[in-house]
């Protein structure tokens, strides 16, 4: 049998509000052919998505629609879930509805589980395509990668290191459109968190790589590209308290999720990872630092864990 014949994706959508990008991300997928089948979760969007995503199961044969079973919207970890749960072939990638593919986007991800065995997934660098002034505007003031920049981690990392490495975001990190998981490997990284509205994308591919041997695949080249719109939620303003509320919710399942399925070593990377966050983290954007002493800042930050008392208390077992 060719190999060819075998590595097939399913390739997972989530779509909310997302009637003027959908068609370009499906038909960016199809494009591919190694694309085994395209699943678009709708999530009871209040645009015309549902509409145009029918449209598309229609006129093409490897595009199915899955809806929750209420169908009411249940956030985008529950839309991947559901569209990993009914994936038919044994790898499964992602693309945003807002997001596309490039021109061979599985060619290397398909050359590097065929040369490791034991290979369980592939990540790759990505771009960002920004669709208008507007747009670049409000990504420019979310303090993200300038446009022009991959995301990606900036070297090759071996397997057994990478969730270390993306715990403490020393070499960058890993996004779902340039993301390839083999399909049995669910069974140990489990699905993705549904109580994190923001973020449960990151920390599930934190647990693929700890629990599962990822291989690198184009680092230098995007696989993919991020669209960037005016409504984008990631980049929408938020305050510096709800930022780190947020960013808490995603560190605390992280940290719960370590304490059944990884080793101690990684649970005191992610508590450690926690203690550093909260004492760099501002009360504000802009606060006046040159009149106190930066231990007595840092010290203050770390009143906010009275709200983690867990936290608390593994530090004073450690």
């Amino acid at each position: 049998m060719k190999p060819e014949s075998v590595f097939r994706v399913s390739v997972i959508t989530p779509v909310y509000n997302a009637e003027a990008f959908i068609t370009r991300s499906v038909e960016s997928a199809l494009r591919q052919p190694e694309t085994g089948e395209v699943l678009l979760v709708e999530d009871h969007s209040p645009d015309n998505s549902l509409a145009i995503c029918l449209d598309l199961a229609e006129k093409y044969k490897r595009v199915k629609v899955l809806r929750h079973p209420d169908e009411g919207n249940h956030g985008a970890a529950a839309s991947r879930n559901l569209g990993m749960k009914n994936a038919s072939f044994d790898y499964i990638g992602f693309v945003d509805a807002d997001n596309f593919f490039l021109e061979h986007r599985f060619s290397m991800t398909r050359e590097v589980f065929l040369s490791y065995s034991d290979c369980e997934g592939v990540y790759e660098a990505i771009g960002i395509h920004v669709e208008n002034e507007a747009a670049l505007e409000r990504w420019l003031n979310s303090n993200r990668k300038p446009p022009d920049q991959l995301i990606t981690v900036d070297k090759i990392i071996e397997p057994e290191y990478l969730g270390t490495d993306l715990i403490r975001g020393t070499y960058g990190s890993l996004t779902l459109d340039g993301f390839v998981l083999r399909k049995d490997a669910l069974e140990k990284v489990g699905y993705m968190a549904e109580h994190l509205w923001l973020h449960q994308d990151t920390e599930w591919i934190i647990r693929c790589a700890i629990a599962a041997r990822l291989y690198p695949g184009s680092l230098d080249k995007a696989v993919a590209m991020e669209g960037v719109h005016e409504h984008n939620r990631f980049s929408a303003s938020r305050s510096q308290a709800r930022e780190y509320r947020n960013r808490m919710l995603f560190f605390l399942s992280l940290y719960h999720w370590t304490k059944d399925n990884a080793t101690r070593k990684i649970q005191k990377e992610v508590h450690q990872k926690i203690i550093r966050y909260t004492t760099a983290h501002k009360y504000f954007r802009k606060f006046p630092r040159r009149f106190f002493p930066i231990r007595l800042i840092q010290l203050t930050r770390l009143f906010r864990l009275v709200r983690y008392p867990e936290i608390i208390l593994d530090s004073l077992r450690k």
